[in-house]
């Protein structure tokens, strides 16, 4: 009976703990990105991308009068659909600077590197296994710290037609990105969010993605691709990311012995919600058009999870709910 009773407790051990989420929605033309959308670049060409992914790592956030919270033994794969990162339950209050590196660090990065090991002897889950497309070079070159694909037009009638890939490698590629002055936001007393958005127009300024063709190599228009993380403002702090747009009861959630309940009432909106493991892996997704209703997500093991969701300005959104 005790054992049950200490295992019935361990969750709430770290009740002073906050859950930190780092969100980076990626946009085009300051709209939501979204694969095989035709969005008018930066030069005033037509394109439509058909994926784009990074890498996400060296994380460190400064709180609370100075204190460092290093983040940085893990690397984190985004993309158009995986873009919120679940950081773990720390000791954190005020938010004060947030530090990332985009690409994978050197010393994972190739063989040279103090931590580098076979991309086979890595968990399928783990942001440094096999992809899909491949984000991997070999063993010497390493791994392309950011990829994208897709179509541009070529001939001005407007309809995306010249196919073309930039995949970036080479270890010395990696930018750093920081910002002082964080919006936190105060999700719940368990949870802080911190909302960057991706201009992907702006990785891809003054590129001709036309004439492009199929690039792989760590030089030349790559390079720049990889430059313009700083010298074009890639990533931007949200500047509302404090003023939660969704009322939060208009989505109630409550657990029960192995499963989540959803219920909501006056909602004015489509949302799309995700329920998302402590490791940030997506488990299940449900759309949620009504004004009113509920369902249940069942068959759960025990722990904590978190419901995400975009809320009316795009701004992303997290709810946390705990199964017995």
């Amino acid at each position: 009976m005790k054992k049950s009773l200490l295992i019935f407790l361990l969750p709430f051990l770290g009740f002073a703990q906050k859950n930190i989420f780092l969100n980076i929605d990626p946009l085009f033309n300051n709209q939501a990105f979204l694969p095989q959308v035709v969005y008018m670049s930066n030069n005033g060409q037509n394109v439509a991308l058909d994926y784009l992914k990074y890498y996400l790592s060296d994380i460190s956030i400064t709180h609370d009068g100075g204190q460092v919270l290093d983040l940085s033994q893990t690397v984190y794969l985004m993309d158009d659909t995986h873009h919120s990162i679940y950081l773990g339950a720390h000791n954190v209050t005020n938010i004060e600077q947030v530090y990332f590196l985009v690409g994978v660090p050197s010393r994972f990065n190739t063989q040279s590197g103090a931590l580098a090991q076979d991309i086979s002897s890595y968990d399928a889950s783990n942001a440094l296994s096999f992809q899909s497309p491949s984000m991997y070079w070999g063993w010497q070159a390493g791994y392309m710290h950011m990829i994208v694909g897709g179509k541009a037009d070529g001939n001005n009638d407007q309809i995306p037609e010249a196919y073309f890939e930039l995949h970036n490698l080479g270890d010395h590629n990696q930018q750093s990105v920081s910002f002082a002055n964080v919006i936190q936001t105060n999700t719940s007393s368990t949870q802080i969010d911190m909302h960057f958005n991706c201009h992907v127009d702006h990785w891809l300024n003054d590129i001709n993605l036309a004439t492009v063709g199929v690039l792989h190599d760590e030089t030349g228009i790559n390079a720049q691709v990889m430059q313009n993380v700083i010298t074009k403002a890639v990533f931007a702090q949200v500047a509302n990311a404090s003023v939660p747009t969704i009322d939060k009861d208009v989505l109630q959630f409550s657990s029960m012995q192995g499963a989540i309940q959803c219920a909501w009432t006056n909602l004015d909106t489509e949302l799309q919600l995700n329920l998302v493991d402590q490791n940030g892996q997506i488990l299940r997704q449900q759309l949620v058009s009504n004004q009113q209703g509920q369902f249940s997500w069942i068959g759960l093991t025990p722990g904590m999870y978190f419901i995400q969701f975009a809320d009316q300005k795009g701004v992303a959104q997290s709810r946390q709910v705990l199964v017995f």
